[in-house]
């Protein structure tokens, strides 16, 4: 190689030597712009309690949604036992005549148990009997009409899903 050369390519890295470092300037700049706008009012410590801050309340939240999943889970096992299924049977239990005036009423929970009302209206007197149903089983005969209100009251809600409760993600 010539010396002539070598110049060209010593200016060459020259330049491109300048060009990196006028670039590395710039970009040096440009972050402490960003870091005196981002620290503004503040100072890095208090920058980091802010983010611990946060931090904590984040982790309570999620302790408290924990809580409410729970408290949640806990409220729909429960309310399987309260009545949810209502079923109603109107019906004339005299052939001579009258009206639909009595009726079988089942009340059940979530599990089918709960019971059933008859009432039994005549002319002269009115009967009312309770039958206790235990899982969709009664120990007493049911009449047709009991068992009809029973069908009619499983026939609108359904059992109620329970799934296993989350874990704590925390």
């Amino acid at each position: 190689m010539t010396s002539s050369s070598l110049n060209y390519i010593s200016i060459g890295v020259a330049a491109l030597s300048v060009s990196v470092s006028l670039f590395a300037v710039w970009q040096n700049r440009s972050l402490n712009r960003l870091k005196k706008t981002f620290f503004a009012g503040k100072s890095g410590t208090d920058l980091e309690s802010i983010i611990y801050s946060l931090s904590s309340n984040l982790n309570d939240a999620r302790e408290e949604q924990f809580i409410l999943e729970k408290n949640f889970f806990d409220l729909k096992n429960n309310f399987g036992f309260a009545i949810q299924k209502i079923g109603m049977v109107r019906f004339n239990p005299f052939a001579d005549g009258g009206g639909n005036f009595s009726f079988c009423l089942a009340l059940l929970d979530g599990h089918n148990s709960g019971i059933v009302l008859t009432s039994m209206h005549g002319r002269e007197q009115n009967r009312i009997y309770a039958k206790h149903i235990q899982k969709g089983k009664c120990e007493i005969q049911l009449t047709e009409e009991e068992e009809k209100a029973i069908i009619t009251a499983n026939s609108k809600i359904q059992e109620p899903n329970t799934k296993q409760i989350p874990k704590n993600n925390i």
